[in-house]
């Protein structure tokens, strides 16, 4: 099918839901097509290709108060009509919702530049085998690489008949790698962007590789409260976390966020500025929400103050200050979610922040975190590939994993040095690009079994 094509369907299906839906009070149509590649391999070797190409067609309809919403996969005018009327039948049972804010209007979308990458979202199982032949070839011959290279390409038209309409697509490419060596050595590395292009495959393997080498034989350590220096990965899972358990809007106005009561007060170190933009240069996805609002900036963290949250829809008219394009595809029971953060860069290399530390630990990444007590930004998880001892400002052997229990906002009220590179992190949840951090205190709770 090509390109035209998919438009002209797109639009064929959005008459067929609006027109479907003339009993309803409102009607809302988005239709998406997600295509990906997907190459995995492990052992060194490529073992598998994967292939996906999705079109949804979601709708929701307004009856008296009364939202009703369907997806299907028919992707034909007669599936459009088809859909709407479950929805309206799904409508005539529901509750009228109080909160209805009513659907998104006419509004033009900000520039936002080209999201898209034309051989990226052509791009052949052979091109990924290539980039992947690059990283594995970084490999030692006493270790084994792991991992996957995604290409991705989304578009999506959404409709309303109050008269919003918008079309965009967008291209992702994501590179992430495990290296595992001798006596349970293991390194990782990722590189993600909106162009296949822009993935480095050797670089991510001869990191990957190089960490794997530097934590042969890791060294007993104790837990307890360790001053940390952080790679943007494991700060990325800080960072997006806060995502969960602050920024939203509607946690915010039922007093279940980190940020309830807090806003206008100190949250961080004055060195911790955190925001939301999908219009910056270097963010990827859509210019517009799930709910058709443009999508916009949002500081969070200004100098370490609580600056604000995002919004819905729904958030936004119960705040009285309006969606700010954060709304995710209804029906939405989560509420608003920040899916393009940023915590601004510093002046420090990481080189330096490790230098500033006498006796403490750097950590690669965590893995398996989990939210503890979001209201008190409390998440647990451990650390995975790559944590190093340092001592005297620098990095002297590699120690043992370690589980963690931290209030984020607390960790961050400590930080007293920022890096000065952004990196973007292979988020599936959006794309967060952050710095390294040093936090003068992290705890750490128990030793890991490897």
């Amino acid at each position: 099918m090509s390109r035209s094509d998919d438009v002209g369907l797109a639009d064929r299906l959005v008459d067929a839901a609006l027109a479907a839906g003339r009993d309803a009070d409102g009607t809302e149509v988005t239709i998406s097509r997600h295509r990906e590649g997907l190459t995995r391999f492990a052992a060194n070797v490529v073992h598998q290709h994967v292939a996906t190409d999705d079109t949804t067609v979601a709708v929701r309809v307004v009856l008296d108060g009364r939202v009703g919403a369907c997806t299907t996969n028919d992707v034909s005018p007669e599936g459009a009509g088809a859909a709407v009327r479950s929805a309206l039948a799904a409508a005539r049972l529901t509750p009228p919702d109080p909160h209805w804010p009513g659907l998104a209007g006419p509004v033009d979308l900000a520039p936002w530049g080209d999201r898209h990458d034309e051989s990226t979202a052509q791009a052949s199982p052979d091109e990924r085998v290539a980039i992947v032949a690059e990283l594995v070839a970084q490999v030692g011959d006493d270790q084994r690489g792991a991992g996957a290279l995604s290409t991705a390409e989304t578009e999506v038209t959404f409709a309303t008949t109050e008269g919003a309409h918008h079309q965009a697509r967008c291209t992702r490419a994501a590179l992430s790698t495990v290296v595992m060596g001798p006596n349970g050595a293991s390194g990782w590395a990722e590189d993600a962007g909106i162009a296949l292009g822009g993935i480095d495959g050797s670089d991510v393997g001869a990191r990957a590789a190089k960490l794997c080498r530097d934590t042969v034989n890791p060294e007993p350590v104790e837990p307890g409260d360790h001053t940390v220096v952080l790679a943007s990965p494991a700060v990325m899972t800080l960072v997006d976390h806060l995502g969960l358990c602050a920024f939203s809007g509607k946690a915010w106005t039922e007093g279940r966020s980190a940020f309830s009561g807090r806003l206008g007060g100190p949250v961080a170190s004055p060195l911790i500025s955190i925001y939301d933009d999908a219009l910056e240069e270097g963010a990827g996805g859509l210019p517009f929400d799930g709910e058709g609002t443009p999508k916009r900036r949002v500081e969070l963290i200004t100098k370490g103050i609580a600056s604000g949250v995002v919004h819905d829809r729904a958030s936004g008219a119960r705040a009285g200050v309006g969606s700010t394009g954060h709304g995710l595809p209804g029906p939405n029971p989560w509420g608003p979610y920040p899916g393009h953060l940023v915590l601004s860069p510093g002046a420090e290399s990481l080189d330096e922040l490790i230098a500033g530390v006498d006796h403490g630990l750097l950590v690669t990444r965590f893995w398996y975190t989990r939210v503890v007590n979001p209201k008190q930004s409390l998440i647990t998880g451990m650390t995975r590939d790559g944590t190093f001892r340092i001592r005297e400002g620098r990095v002297v052997a590699p120690v043992r994993n370690l589980r963690y229990n931290v209030s984020i906002l607390d960790a961050m009220a400590g930080c007293d040095g920022v890096g000065n590179e952004l990196h973007t992190c292979c988020d599936e949840g959006g794309d967060t690009r952050v710095p390294a951090l040093r936090l003068r205190s992290f705890t750490f709770t128990s030793v890991t079994d490897h």
